[in-house]
């Protein structure tokens, strides 16, 4: 349900994609008429995919002047997912919960603080690129990329010029207006029949031209896959993974009595955790690793940046059969090496997991889907004991088609060991 917060900001807003199947006017008034709306929008992304946006706003509150905040979000990032939790201001049990993916509101809601982050979580773990995370919430498992509240956004509200987040009266149905024409001409007797065959041709020659400026779908379609194929999260091939390797290798295992316990390292950063040990202290960590933030008084962490794949020629989709004739095989030969290891244990474990595709194919085009790109997604995995940590980059270099998501190792005297996982990509 819409909600008017102060400084004429709108939250709970009901978002549909728009098919482009009639007038825009017609669409939306369709729409409004099955949610019960009274107020609308239309917003674009940057590869013309249109959403509007529904609200049931008293006729007061409209007068004021209302504005999406799910529109004003994109005006405060270029980054095309967002997620937005902030408290309400309400309520403070309840949190506002604003995801956008692609630049398209997904989630626009009120929710229980516990439910809003765990919508969150899910929301970032669905888009599985890079999601700009913006409002007040501290309290949550994630980082906030920016922290900025209503009185911000409203601030910014003030001093104009975005009337496309403005909400609008839904159109009235012409046909209201053109019945009654038509009543008032055949009383006159001015031949009604003549002027609704004469106004029924300027419909019909609108609706072509409509028509005819619709975005095209198959060029929507590619350029929605190549976007995709130049996210950040395709620029993390084997040159990025020597590089995260090369980080955990320089890191000192023991230093002033403390120890590495486990470390995670993803995003061009690892997150170090260190345990104190005998003769370590406070001042013995602080005075050799000074970034290290101490949690209790056995524990401390550090952030290890190092660069990302940010610079690196983003990762490219090869032929499935390729794929799995060439690195399938060799992920086969380590997962057997790692059965046959002495002690029982297995030294390596490979995984590789089904395929999605990366851009779902339209329905409208899959009659032609052999002659358009089609390009998939799916997880792989390595895992083992750190002996084996170089095998990592090496498996990702044979295909060229496989991004890293995250490494992790653990330390322990009996037996170290790295869980490396990310995905590949094939056609």
């Amino acid at each position: 349900m819409a909600k008017a917060l102060n400084g004429n900001l709108v939250v709970g807003v009901q978002w549909e994609a728009l098919l482009g199947l009639s007038k825009v006017a017609d669409e939306v008034r369709e729409l409004a008429a099955k949610r019960g709306a009274r107020q609308f929008l239309v917003l674009k992304n940057a590869l013309g995919s249109q959403v509007v946006g529904l609200a049931a706003l008293p006729a007061k509150a409209q007068r004021q002047g209302l504005y999406a905040l799910a529109g004003w979000l994109r005006e405060i990032t270029d980054d095309p997912n967002i997620l937005f939790l902030h408290r309400d201001p309400d309520d403070a049990a309840n949190a506002i919960f604003i995801a956008i993916h692609d630049g398209k509101p997904m989630h626009d809601q009120i929710l229980p603080q516990e439910e809003a982050i765990e919508s969150a979580r899910r929301f970032m773990q669905e888009v599985g690129v890079g999601v700009t995370v913006l409002g007040d919430e501290t309290d949550i498992p994630f980082s906030v990329t920016r922290r900025i509240g209503l009185d911000d956004i409203a601030e910014l509200l003030s001093q104009g010029g975005q009337e496309d987040y403005r909400f609008q009266p839904v159109p009235r149905n012409p046909l209201f207006g053109l019945a009654l024409a038509a009543a008032v001409l055949a009383g006159l007797g001015l031949g009604a029949r003549w002027w609704l065959q004469q106004h029924d041709q300027e419909i019909q020659a609108k609706l072509a031209e409509a028509i005819s400026t619709q975005p095209d779908e198959e060029a929507r379609y590619r350029g929605q896959l190549q976007a995709a194929l130049q996210a950040p999260a395709l620029h993390c091939g084997s040159a990025y993974a020597k590089r995260m390797q090369a980080a955990i290798q320089q890191l000192p295992r023991n230093v002033g009595g403390w120890r590495i316990k486990q470390l995670s390292c993803k995003s061009g950063a690892c997150l170090v955790g260190w345990l104190r040990g005998e003769g370590g202290s406070f001042a013995t960590l602080s005075a050799v690793r000074p970034a290290a933030q101490f949690q209790d008084m056995d524990t401390a962490v550090e952030r290890v940046a190092f660069a990302d794949g940010g610079g690196d020629k983003a990762v490219a989709p090869v032929a499935s059969s390729q794929f799995y004739l060439q690195t399938g095989v060799r992920m086969q030969a380590l997962e057997d090496y790692g059965k046959s290891s002495p002690g029982g244990g297995k030294a390596l474990e490979a995984a590789l997991g089904k395929t999605d595709p990366l851009i779902p194919l339209p329905p409208q085009l899959r009659n032609r889907g052999a002659s358009l790109p089609q390009v998939s997604k799916g997880a792989w995995a390595l895992s083992g004991h750190l002996a084996f940590l170089d095998s990592v980059a090496g498996l990702m270099g044979r295909s060229g088609n496989m991004a890293l998501d995250e490494i992790t190792v653990v330390l322990s005297d009996e037996s170290p060991s790295f869980a490396a996982r990310g995905t590949f990509y094939v056609q």
